[in-house]
């Protein structure tokens, strides 16, 4: 047996990674001295880890940083050192010595501790913050989320984002009906990974442009690609004898929430965080807040519009909710989904959900006004392509009236048969 090893202090709270993780992090170090005069510290923060060595120096002590733990990868001697390793460092190193210890692998740095970062302050008060959130909790945290920054390249990366896919979908913690042979299902999941791809590639973007990454790291990330997903299935929209079944269908304050959404075309999460004071009766209008893109809209209301807003706003508080419960509480971001199956259900409707308000209000704006511009402004969309994708269909087409300018031939198609219109079958007969 090696003799420096025979010699090693002993430290149970620190010799594995796993009775580090047991620790509490905190400002002071965890202390173990290794010869008189000379201690290896184990430095727990909230987001990062440190060996540090502590020497006496004159009448006080001094501290220097020493390396990495192996807390999240597996050692290597140089940056990232095992305990044992740390005190081996630690006998030899001197404090006084100002050559520091590396600082490549971003201090320990892991993919956990750049998203969190990225959460808390770069996304901070906007409103993808908790879906990101919650994405990171659901995909990244307990798994690559672990993993140095500098122990993952395109490889693995992409290799996570491809198993993402064969998972079956949650809600509320518990895994959803999946089939691996339906299509539908299996885009829905491509959808998601992409999404969750994308939050890693700008958290990571942030951090290399914060300097919080090593100079030399190659940008791994921007290898991967996400999952082709052809054309997106257009959005469902509601008939109007559709939109009559489904509030006739609601509890009376889902009602109300419904037709704040048809009225308006905010998104279920902008309706729930209206306050009175939103309301101009004297402009008939309603100021939207999208928490997707950080627009303000003041969109005005039809007479109906007003009428429901007049009734919902009329007499109270300006900073109370507009839209409440039947038990007078505020909506819940949750709560809507519960009634909302049972409306859809008891309306014999498929493929509802809340947000099929919204579309059917681009919708019906389309229909009424044939001006895709105006229906992109109304909804918030940045351009209107993603307006033209979804609800082109509802315009006349350019293309059928282009035909219809066409010359006559003067061919002699050779017919002599004549539909009946609204007869079954061919409906042909012989002239």
């Amino acid at each position: 047996m090696d003799a420096s090893v025979a010699r090693m202090p002993r430290e149970h709270r620190l010799e594995t990674r796993e009775a580090r993780a047991r620790l509490k992090a905190r400002t002071e170090p965890y202390w173990r001295q290794i010869v008189p005069g000379t201690f290896l510290g184990y430095r727990k923060g909230r987001r990062a880890t440190a060996w540090i060595v502590r020497q006496r120096q004159g009448a006080g002590y001094g501290e220097r940083r020493i390396g990495t733990p192996d807390d999240a990868g597996e050692p290597d001697g140089d940056v990232v050192l095992s305990y044992a390793q740390a005190v081996g460092r630690a006998q030899s190193v001197q404090v006084d010595d100002r050559h520091p210890a590396p600082r490549h692998y971003g201090d320990g740095l892991t993919l956990n501790q750049i998203m969190v970062d990225y959460i808390d302050e770069h996304l901070a008060g906007k409103g993808s913050q908790a879906i990101t959130r919650q994405q990171h909790a659901r995909h990244i945290q307990g798994g690559i989320g672990a993993r140095l920054v500098t122990a993952i390249d395109a490889k693995a990366l992409q290799k996570w984002h491809r198993a993402m896919i064969t998972k079956a979908p949650t809600a509320r913690g518990k895994a959803q009906p999946f089939d691996p042979a339906d299509l539908d299902q299996v885009r829905s999941r491509k959808a998601t990974a992409n999404r969750v791809l994308s939050m890693v590639k700008a958290a990571l973007n942030r951090a290399w442009k914060d300097n919080q990454l090593p100079a030399g790291l190659p940008a791994y990330w921007m290898k991967v690609d996400a999952f082709p997903l052809g054309d997106e299935p257009e959005p469902r929209m509601l008939e109007q004898d559709e939109i009559t079944r489904l509030l006739d269908a609601a509890a009376p304050d889902l009602r109300q929430l419904l037709l704040g959404a048809l009225m308006t075309g905010a998104r279920r999460g902008e309706l729930l965080d209206l306050r009175c004071r939103a309301y101009d009766p004297d402009t008939a209008t309603v100021r939207i807040f999208q928490s997707k893109t950080g627009k303000v809209l003041t969109q005005p209301l039809t007479p109906e519009g007003v009428a429901l807003f007049d009734t919902l706003t009329t007499g109270r508080d300006p900073q109370a909710s507009i839209f409440l419960r039947d038990d007078g509480r505020p909506w819940g971001k949750d709560d809507v989904n519960k009634p909302m199956a049972a409306a859809v259900e008891a309306a014999q409707l498929e493929g509802v959900s809340f947000k099929t308000a919204r579309a059917t209000y681009g919708k019906l704006l389309l229909v009424a006004t044939r001006d895709l511009e105006l229906v992109a402004k109304a909804l918030g969309h940045s351009d209107s392509r993603i307006t033209r994708k979804h609800y082109a269909r509802y315009l006349p087409s350019e293309l059928a009236r282009g035909v219809a300018k066409l010359p006559r031939l003067g061919v002699d198609t050779g017919t002599k048969v004549a539909r009946i219109r609204g007869a079954s079958g061919t409906g042909n007969r012989a002239k």
